[in-house]
């Protein structure tokens, strides 16, 4: 699942004070991402000089299921671009992608009002939100910590205006397969295009200079150094993941060692029934129902939640999930992200970032999910 698209919103309101001032922001997010499910067998080892892409259906499993390497591109700017208003990024031959990132733009249309932009609206529940229940958990232990779970039941009309925007943009994150995030009277570039897919050769490397010329917005140069680079793939090692996990006992997920890491944070999402959810983070310190993780965090931060014990130290290899947490649900998704080291200029217009991270998803089961392993325990 592509969790960009929030996580940007958040970098900007948050970080940069999107809606408080008129600096333009231009973000490279680079990330490796995997996605796993129980009950799927190990890949084949095929013998050398095979073309995977001649064997029918093989190519595609395999692809799905190998880790990828994406570059996202967002350049926002107070203002309407004018009509023949370009943006391009001069990038490092490592990148493999050519001289030139040609940013494609996006206008909303003038005088749209925030309702209108994705994510906005009238003060309406989300589809299908009635009394909900969340049930949280956090900490590595094999047993259910004292004082957990922390029980939350709430129906639409008793959130608070924050929690209902937050539950809109879940919503709205959960629908959309593509989203530029734009703002009214606010211009958007972005990349990949249509003209440019970006797909990221597993060769390719990050480090060099990314240097933006635009006729509308200013010029910026930001460098990615030799430790800046794509993050290796969180490469799971346990449960095994060939059949499915008994999730009435304790979990321990151990994974290969991710050089360069800076802090982790696993997460567990199950739903029990449709009106109860069930939460479990990896933090030793208590974390809210609705509060969400934002994907591209400066490095100091992420090293003063690592301080605090919210994530995981980057050296990290594994965590236990308590037992019994998930036995009832009906569907169970293991989410689990690394942020790596990064670059930024604040001294500029445009203000500009360098961000890395490494995410992994994994379908865990759940009593009504289709599964190709051994029987739900």
């Amino acid at each position: 699942m592509k969790r960009v698209v929030l996580a940007l919103t958040v970098l900007l309101s948050v970080t940069y004070g999107f809606a408080a001032d008129d600096h333009a922001f231009l973000g490279i997010f680079a990330e490796t991402s995997s996605q796993k499910m129980v009950g799927m067998p190990a890949m084949p080892q095929l013998p050398a000089g095979v073309d995977v892409s001649q064997i029918p259906g093989l190519a595609k499993m395999m692809s799905m299921f190998a880790p990828q390497r994406t570059l996202t591109v967002r350049l926002w700017s107070p203002g309407l671009a004018p009509d023949d208003a370009t943006a391009s990024i001069g990038a490092p031959g490592g990148l493999k992608q050519g001289d030139t990132l040609n940013l494609e733009l996006y206008r909303p249309k003038p005088g749209q009002t925030e309702a209108e932009t994705p994510g906005g609206g009238a003060d309406t529940p989300p589809q299908g939100m009635g009394e909900f229940t969340i049930k949280r958990y956090w900490g590595s232990s094999d047993t259910v910590k004292p004082g957990q779970p922390v029980v939350t039941t709430f129906s639409w009309d008793n959130l608070t205006p924050e929690q209902k925007a937050t539950m809109r943009r879940m919503q709205e994150r959960a629908k959309a397969q593509t989203s530029y995030f734009y703002k009214p009277e606010w211009t958007t570039g972005y990349w990949p295009t249509s003209k440019q897919p970006g797909a990221i050769a597993k060769d390719a490397a990050l480090p060099g200079d990314y240097a933006l010329t635009t006729t509308y917005t200013g010029n910026v140069t930001i460098t990615a150094p030799e430790a800046v680079n794509f993050l290796a793939p969180i490469a799971m090692d346990s449960p095994d993941l060939s059949q499915a996990p008994p999730l009435a006992e304790a979990l321990r997920f151990h994974w290969a060692a991710i050089p360069h890491a800076l802090g982790l944070h696993a997460q567990i999402m199950g739903m029990e029934g449709t009106h109860t959810l069930i939460l479990w983070s990896s933090s030793e310190t208590p974390v809210s129902g609705f509060d969400t993780v934002d994907d591209y965090m400066q490095m100091a931060d992420v090293r003063a939640k690592v301080q605090t014990t919210e994530f995981m130290e980057g050296t990290r290899e594994d965590v236990t999930v308590p037992a019994g947490i998930f036995k009832d649900c009906d569907f169970v998704n293991f989410s689990m992200i690394g942020w790596g080291p990064g670059a930024a200029r604040d001294d500029t217009q445009p203000l500009a970032r360098i961000q890395t991270t490494t995410t992994l998803s994994i379908m865990l089961g759940g009593q009504k999910m289709p599964r190709m392993g051994a029987p739900q325990q």
